[in-house]
C-alpha cells in the first residue's frame, strides 16, 4: 500500500548501522571532489615531482611528467647520505620554509570529516 519512496525508506531502515554507512558514503563523495579540486594538493604534487626530477637529473628518470601514487611511499624510504633525513623530511621542511601557505592542506582536505562524528 506504500508508495515506492516510502517502501525504499522502510527497507533502508532495516540496514544495520544505516546512518553511519550513509555518512561514510557522503564523505567519500565529498572527499573525492575536494581532492580533485584542491589547488594546494596539486602544488604539493608538483613540488614532489620537481624534487624527484632534480634528484634524478641526468638519468632516464630525471624528466618524468608524472608518477604513480604508490611511489609516494618511497619518500619516507629515500634517505640522505648521513642517514638522518628522509626525502619526506626534506619535502616537509621545504614546504614549511618556502610554501607555508600549503601547510593547512590536510585540514582543508579533511574539513568534511567533521560531518562523520
Amino acid at each position: 500500500m506504500l508508495g515506492r519512496c516510502k517502501q525504499f525508506f522502510l527497507e533502508l531502515m532495516k540496514v544495520p548501522r544505516v546512518e553511519s554507512k550513509l555518512r561514510v558514503f557522503s564523505f567519500r563523495i565529498t572527499f573525492s571532489t575536494q581532492v580533485k579540486d584542491s589547488l594546494k594538493l596539486r602544488r604539493v604534487m608538483q613540488t614532489i615531482l620537481s624534487l624527484v626530477n632534480a634528484l634524478n637529473q641526468g638519468t632516464a628518470r630525471g624528466s618524468a611528467i608524472g608518477f604513480k601514487l604508490d611511489s609516494l611511499l618511497k619518500l619516507s624510504d629515500t634517505r640522505a647520505i648521513n642517514n638522518k633525513m628522509t626525502l619526506m623530511h626534506y619535502l616537509c621542511k621545504m614546504i614549511s620554509d618556502q610554501m607555508p601557505e600549503l601547510l593547512d592542506l590536510i585540514r582543508n582536505l579533511f574539513v568534511c570529516k567533521r560531518h562523520l562524528s
